[in-house]
């Protein structure tokens, strides 16, 4: 299922606009294409964390794999996590000692909103397993934001910018 998301969105290319635009319209089949990519490839977790915009793709992903999940937003110039399973005791369940989180997010750009969901499940001393990018631009900075502090990235389509605009990356290995 990769395969047709990667030719979906190489259909896009080389417009950063049309990608993104794309991505905030992604078909069922794509969605559940991604999903089903993230559960096979992520660590065992106990709780998803949504960026803005990729919460129908975090309750999918919930689905498959029997979590729970959240959403990071920013409510007043402040990031902060929202959702019923914060409140709900019992809703999370570590099945290893501690909660273990993956963030959930449609493109890794800049990294702030997937950086900002890994230090505020640090306050609840969450660990995160990973972060789950639909779509990675390697030439951005949010890969590294999220190394610098031991957060590996899956995603199934890399896409690096170029003169010309955006292409599928050539020069690493793609992760599907």
């Amino acid at each position: 299922m990769p395969n047709t998301f990667r030719q979906t969105i190489a259909e896009m290319l080389p417009s950063p606009e049309a990608v993104q635009a794309r991505l905030s319209v992604l078909s069922n089949r794509d969605r559940l294409g991604v999903a089903e990519f993230f559960s096979e490839r992520l660590p065992e977790v106990d709780v998803l964390i949504a960026t803005p915009g990729a919460q129908t793709l975090s309750r999918e992903l919930g689905a498959l794999r029997g979590v729970p999940g959240v959403t990071v937003t920013a409510l007043a110039g402040h990031w902060t996590l929202v959702g019923s399973a914060l409140h709900q005791p019992g809703d999370i369940q570590p099945s290893r000692g501690g909660v273990r989180a993956a963030v959930v997010s449609l493109e890794l750009l800049g990294g702030q909103p997937e950086l900002a969901a890994a230090l505020l499940a640090a306050r609840l001393d969450w660990a995160v397993a990973a972060v789950a990018a639909a779509v990675e631009r390697t030439d951005a900075p949010g890969h590294v934001r999220l190394s610098m502090q031991g957060v590996p990235v899956v995603s199934p389509v890399l896409l690096a910018s170029t003169p010309g605009g955006l292409v599928l990356e050539r020069r690493m290995p793609q992760s599907a």
